[in-house]
């Protein structure tokens, strides 16, 4: 009896997740959200791969539904390189270079819409791909990590924190950043971080969020 409840415990329900997810991206999301409004590509990032990971996401939605989804995610582009968070913090014609820095592009918001545009398929021709790398470059810091916003007179903003890291990694390889010399990163420097960063003697006992 214990080990049928043990192994009922361990199934995947997976009817059910499924339903979650399908109604966090149609319906409105759970109450409990409400207070990551400004996170909202990150998400759509999490509903849009859990559907794609349960093969239920090109299933359950239409192809206008997909169409909509992937200019979303184009209205949360920048003009300056990157994505934001979301849409409302959009500043559209009342932005001005006094007020630009309340509407900066995220790292990690940037990584999350071009992976969730390659979750639908999107070929990514609306990218603004050396914009991006250019703005990217300019959140690497001198000791090889990366912030998570351009700031006031373009301060990097955001502490040393391994995530942002990968963010960059990734959004490097997806561009491809390293056909670009002049809008490329200091790989060797990110490289040293990541060694710098080590616990123990090899990568397998881990690495530390801040190094």
């Amino acid at each position: 009896m214990l080990e049928l409840s043990v192994q009922m415990a361990t199934e995947l329900n997976k009817p059910s997740q499924i339903r979650y997810f399908l109604r966090c991206l149609k319906t409105h999301l759970p109450t409990a959200y409400t207070s990551n409004d400004s996170l909202r590509m990150t998400l759509a990032f999490f509903t849009l791969c859990a559907l794609d990971l349960l093969d239920a996401l090109h299933t359950n939605i239409t192809e206008s539904e997909k169409a909509a989804y992937v200019d979303w995610v184009y209205r949360c582009q920048h003009p300056d390189g990157g994505f934001r968070g979301f849409t409302g913090a959009d500043l559209g014609a009342a932005g001005n270079a006094g007020n630009r820095h309340w509407d900066p592009a995220n790292i990690a918001a940037t990584y999350f819409a071009l992976a969730t545009l390659s979750i639908l398929d999107d070929d990514m021709g609306k990218v603004n791909r050396r914009g991006c790398l250019n703005w990217l470059k300019r959140l690497q810091k001198s000791d090889g990590t990366f912030g998570e916003a351009l700031g006031l007179h373009g301060k990097v903003q955001g502490e040393r924190d391994m995530r942002f890291c990968y963010c960059a990694a990734a959004i490097r390889w997806i561009l491809g950043g390293d056909r670009e010399e002049e809008q490329d990163i200091d790989v060797d420097g990110l490289l040293r971080f990541f060694e710098a960063s080590q616990v123990g003697t090899n990568y397998t006992s881990g690495n530390t969020i801040g190094g």
